[in-house]
Parts: structure tokens; sequence; C-alpha cells
């Protein structure tokens, strides 16, 4: 197996993580467990960095993918995953900026005397933390359809 097939199995282990915290994250607020929920998106979050970051230095030191070895569907696949990763990217962007709009409010801190966010604002949160749920967990299947592809290439699949 060379580094870039490498690199790809350990991003979409990176991935299957990441669709596991937010799936917790999404259990922890239903449960009203508000602080769980923050440290498994923070974790969830942090994730998604981490891999930014692999890949800046991944496209730097080994390079892109040649498309071009590469069937129409596991093209499209491709572009289709992409539109996923960059839906949950500005989502969960948009949801952890609406989040911060919460500190110190009582539905974050859970004392009486703080006042209660606007249900606007809650609305916005949640909206957007759900598109950036699901356009990650659609991420992480068209990511297997991606590296089965890639394996498939390598005679490794």
């Amino acid at each position: 197996m060379d580094a870039k097939l490498g690199f790809w199995c350990f991003a979409l282990l990176n991935m299957s993580v990441l669709v596991t915290f937010t799936a917790r994250g999404v259990r922890q607020i239903r449960r009203g467990e508000v602080a769980a929920h923050k440290r498994s998106m923070i974790t969830a979050a942090s994730l998604v960095g981490l891999f930014l970051v692999s890949y800046l230095l991944k496209a730097a030191l080994l390079g892109k993918e040649d498309l071009s070895l590469w069937s129409e569907f596991h093209v499209w696949n491709l572009r289709i995953h992409e539109l996923f990763v960059l839906t949950m990217l500005l989502a969960g962007g948009f949801a952890i900026w609406r989040a911060s709009k919460m500190a110190g409010m009582r539905n974050v801190t859970k004392n009486r005397e703080d006042p209660s966010a606007p249900e606007a604002l809650v609305r916005l949160h949640t909206r957007a933390g759900w598109a950036a749920v699901v356009s990650a967990a659609l991420g992480l299947a068209t990511a297997a359809v991606v590296l089965a592809g890639m394996l498939g290439r390598a005679n490794l699949g």
C-alpha cells in the first residue's frame, strides 16, 4: 500500500470517529446533557481540523490523485463527497458560531438566573447542526466508496 492510500485509510477512520462523536453529541443534547454535547461536538470539530491540516500536508508532500485513472462513476462520487464535506464545513461552522452566541445563557448554563437564548438562535443552531451531522454521515458513506475505488485500482480491494 502506498502512502496516499495509507493517508486515505486514515482519513476514512478519522471521518468514522468524527461521525461517531456527532451522533453521540446528538444523543447527549436530546438527554439535556449540554456540557457533554459541547465536548462531543468540539471533539468532532477538532477531528475536522486534524483532517484539513493533514490533507494540506499530504497534498504538499505526496501530491493529488490522478483522476484520469478513475472511472466516471468514481469521479462523480468524489465530487458528491466533496459537496457533502463542504456542506459539513459550512453548516458546522455556522452551528459553532450560533452556539458561541449562547454562552452564558440558561440553555447552556442551566442557571435559572441567566437569560434564556432566543428561540430563533436555538433553532438556527439546531438546523445548522443537523445539516452538518447529516452531511458528515453522507460524506462518510461516499468516502467509503472513494476509498473502495482507490483500493480496487491498486488491486487491493
